[in-house]
């Protein structure tokens, strides 16, 4: 016969408060835990967030024009209304760009491209109004959310023989820029300063192109904007000649200094999650932790970029009238 014992209630009560606290330790240890766990995966979350996010615009693109012309292939969805030959320019030049743009990231892990939307607009205030810019705007192509926009080749190139065109379009057309910034965008999930990714486009655009857009010869008379201002309002900046044109100095620089090894531990740190400024101390191995190794950087471009131009610089635009 077996006996089933009963503990005591009065030893009951007394352990009551123990497990209790018990519970609650073990509960503050696992929110703690789970804190770390959020913390660590903070960046992949942002990541995966963006990704979704640039994936619903992408579609959403898609379903917009759904009812125009379309040329597809294994890299491309080209949407059109008019002009087929110069759809399939743009189609041909984008396959022949897209090649060397993505060997030269090929050090990147994990790059996975979706097949690209490219929306062909048939003129320039077109293209600007699917962003709600003025027609004033001059852009030719632009890279938004997983979908380039391109102005049509005959919208702006005056030769109209479809060799001489071809060209032109190859040499000094959008495709080299705007699949860089792609390509950028897809590897680092929006962790790219939006300067930075402008630098190494316009960089990426003349290596594969040799095109680089002009710039008023003054442009560095004025002095130049510190890289915190770039950081902070790209876009917004008065003088976008010279915005654009120090952000390619600066890779430029990166190059001349470090070499292309020393540009790409910047890119795979970026695409990795890691903030600029750690990207680059890690990358470079600049001294300093905090905002010294991005000041580090700052101070070792202008002393190069006043040797390369053979005069002193002004270091804060802002300060001139």
């Amino acid at each position: 016969m077996s006996v089933r014992r009963r503990f005591p209630l009065v030893a009951l009560g007394a352990l009551a408060p123990r497990l209790l606290s018990l519970f609650y330790v073990a509960l503050v240890v696992l929110l703690l835990l789970g804190a770390l766990l959020v913390l660590r995966e903070q960046t992949k979350a942002r990541g995966y967030v963006y990704g979704l996010l640039r994936e619903m615009a992408r579609v959403q693109m898609l379903q917009r024009t759904q009812g125009w012309r379309q040329m597809r292939d294994d890299l491309f969805i080209v949407r059109y209304r008019e002009d087929e030959p110069g759809a399939r320019l743009v189609q041909e030049t984008g396959r022949l760009v897209y090649a060397r743009v993505y060997e030269d990231f090929a050090y990147l892990p994990d790059l996975q491209i979706p097949p690209i939307p490219v929306v062909i607009y048939p003129s320039r205030a077109e293209l600007n109004a699917s962003f709600g810019w003025p027609a004033s705007e001059s852009a030719m192509g632009v890279y938004w959310q997983g979908v380039i926009r391109v102005l049509a080749p005959r919208a702006w190139v005056n030769d109209a023989e479809p060799q001489e065109m071809r060209q032109v379009f190859q040499q000094a057309g959008p495709m080299a820029h705007e699949l860089s910034h792609l390509l950028l965008d897809y590897a680092g999930q929006g962790n790219f300063p939006r300067w930075f990714t402008e630098g190494l486009a316009q960089y990426q655009e003349y290596k594969i192109t040799g095109y680089s857009p002009g710039c008023p010869a003054d442009v560095w008379s004025r002095g130049v904007y510190p890289l915190r201002e770039m950081d902070q309002g790209f876009d917004k900046l008065a003088d976008q000649n010279l915005a654009y044109r120090e952000s390619l100095s600066v890779v430029e620089f990166i190059v001349a200094v470090y070499g292309e090894e020393g540009l790409h531990k910047i890119i795979k740190n970026l695409a990795r999650g890691i903030n600029f400024n750690e990207a680059v101390v890690n990358a470079l191995a600049l001294d300093g932790a905090g905002r010294a190794g991005f000041e580090g950087l700052e101070r070792e471009w202008l002393d190069w970029l006043a040797v390369e131009l053979q005069q002193p610089l002004l270091t804060n635009r802002e300060e001139q009238p």
